[in-house]
This record gives C-alpha cells, structure tokens and sequence, in this order.
C-alpha cells in the first residue's frame, strides 16, 4: 500500500503543476494565490492542470474545482480528500 501523502506534500506538487504550466515562478504561487488570477490563465491551461493532477495523483478531479474554487489553498483540501478517499477504498 502507498503512504498517504501529507497535505503539505500535496500542496507543494500542486503549486509545481501550476507554476510549470503557467510558466510562472513557484514562489510568486501562495496558499492564498486565486489560479483564476495567475497571469497567462486560459480554458486549455486548466484543463491541462487538472490533467496532469489526476495523472500524478491517481484521482479523478472535478474539473470545477479549477473553476469555481479560489486559491491553491482550496485546491490542494480538494485533492488530498480525493486521495484519502481513494486510499480508503483501496484498503
């Protein structure tokens, strides 16, 4: 079985994810940081966020999540339920 990973473990690959695929800086990304307010946001980048989310975590992402929730805060609460949900279901 695969350890749970932690929140912050969560949150620091999230923040990777975005900062790669918005070709930003990882550290101009904070907890409070809107994706909806990142410079160089488009319909497609989401899309690929969420992608590549899904891929590297082994769930499957509400594409909403990018849309309507605000910061990467919420974002990262939404995928590490999402994980511990699939590693319950798993066990």
């Amino acid at each position: 079985m695969v350890d749970q990973p932690s929140r912050q473990a969560v949150h620091d690959v999230l923040k990777g994810i975005v900062a790669r695929i918005l070709q930003v800086p990882e550290n101009s990304i904070t907890e409070d940081s809107r994706i909806m307010d990142l410079t160089l946001v488009e319909s497609i980048k989401l899309l690929r966020i969420a992608g590549r989310i899904e891929r590297t975590f082994g769930i499957e992402l509400d594409q909403e999540v990018l849309f309507r929730t605000g910061s990467l805060g919420d974002i990262t609460d939404e995928v590490f339920r999402l994980c511990r949900q699939e590693q319950e279901e798993a066990a």
